[in-house]
């Protein structure tokens, strides 16, 4: 039988894999030794992530695999499927409380974005104000599914990513971001605020370079040639300190997740979060967040809830004048600390946030 026209090809070929194999040799032989001497000596540093994640308390929970949170190359972190968190299992899709199917039913359905008050941290699922509002409205006659994708720690940057990455797949009807309450002021170093942390995870060296890392050759050489990136401690160098989020990110993360929403079919609702005063005295960067939003919600056309004008109503109804010194003691009805509403606190973000549903007409009535 005559050999086929590509056989003088393919037999190339073969000869340059062999060449390049053999030559390739003495260079994993080099490899493997040196692999071999750094690690005999102990003297490379010990295996870590390349990038801190969150933070370097956070990161090691990240990556345990048992913590109530994960790494996300997509938006950083995110509730880990399965972790019980206040009697109840993070499900299978990453978020709290029941997980909606992908097809969509005849009920309206929306989603709420938002950081650890919208997670609700320290409560039950089911008196967050995302379950709140869903029970609330149910019982007023409108046919409604909320999904929970709010998360602890997370900015709008976060919460942007995570739309596009996840909550749009579900189609929902409603958006509602609450966001800005205190997460973006915190301050990091330029290299460490969340877009440049999105897109360093998102990158195809990064990947590469949390596999080499392994390698006790790798972290060695790295340690020599690379400056290491100084851990968010809380201790960043105010000459250099810059926000996770400045208040222009802010703005333009709101202003892209209107802007996919409303491409999507949808409609948003953003939330000015409440926060307590004695929080606001501590960081009152918060305040610029704050009044962003204000701002933006009627620029942007969409549904504004104002919950931080609510509760500071609420709370001086109740307990009159207010006054930093005094807020812990006299709003503890509504906050459990400075930065989360406690039970009653998110009965009433949920009052507020159902009032400019029914406002911009987004319910509708059970058939």
């Amino acid at each position: 039988m005559n050999a086929s026209p590509s056989s003088p090809t393919r037999s190339k070929s073969r000869r340059v894999a062999t060449r390049l194999a053999l030559a390739s040799l003495p260079l994993l032989f080099f490899a493997a030794t040196f692999e071999f001497v750094v690690s005999l000596l102990g003297i490379a540093p010990p295996p870590s992530n390349p990038l801190i994640v969150w933070n370097p308390r956070r990161d090691a929970e990240l990556g345990s695999g048992t913590g109530e949170f994960r790494e996300s190359a997509r938006w950083l972190w995110e509730p880990r499927p399965g972790a019980i968190v206040v009697g109840a299992a993070i499900n299978p899709e990453g978020y709290r409380g029941p997980a909606l199917p992908r097809e969509r039913g005849t009920r309206l359905r929306i989603a709420t974005l938002g950081d650890s008050t919208t997670y609700g941290i320290g409560v039950p699922e089911h008196e967050s104000w995302s379950r709140v509002l869903e029970s609330a409205l149910r019982g007023q006659g409108y046919d409604v599914e909320i999904a929970n994708f709010g998360c602890v720690g997370f900015t709008a940057v976060q919460g942007l990513a995570l739309y596009r990455g996840r909550v749009r797949e579900l189609r929902p009807d409603v958006v509602i971001a609450a966001f800005g309450c205190v997460n973006e002021q915190f301050p990091t170093l330029p290299e460490l605020t969340d877009l440049v942390k999105l897109r360093t995870l998102s990158s195809p060296w990064h990947r590469v370079r949390v596999v080499l890392r392994r390698l006790d050759a790798f972290r060695w050489l790295e340690a020599k040639v690379t400056t290491p990136i100084v851990p968010t401690t809380g201790e960043v160098d105010p000459a250099r300190a810059v926000a996770r989020v400045s208040v222009d990110e802010f703005r333009a993360a709101l202003t892209e997740l209107a802007s996919a929403v409303r491409d999507d079919g949808g409609a948003l609702v953003l939330v000015s979060p409440p926060r307590r005063l004695d929080g606001e005295a501590e960081s009152p960067r918060t305040l610029d967040y704050t009044h962003a939003v204000e701002a933006l919600a009627p620029a942007l056309g969409v549904g504004f809830a104002d919950v931080h004008a609510t509760f500071a109503q609420l709370v001086a109804e109740e307990f009159g004048t207010p006054d930093p010194q005094l807020d812990q003691a006299r709003t503890s009805s509504y906050f459990a600390d400075p930065w989360h509403p406690s039970p009653k606190g998110h009965r009433a973000y949920a009052v507020r946030v159902g009032q400019t549903l029914l406002e911009k007409g987004l319910l509708r009535k059970s058939p």
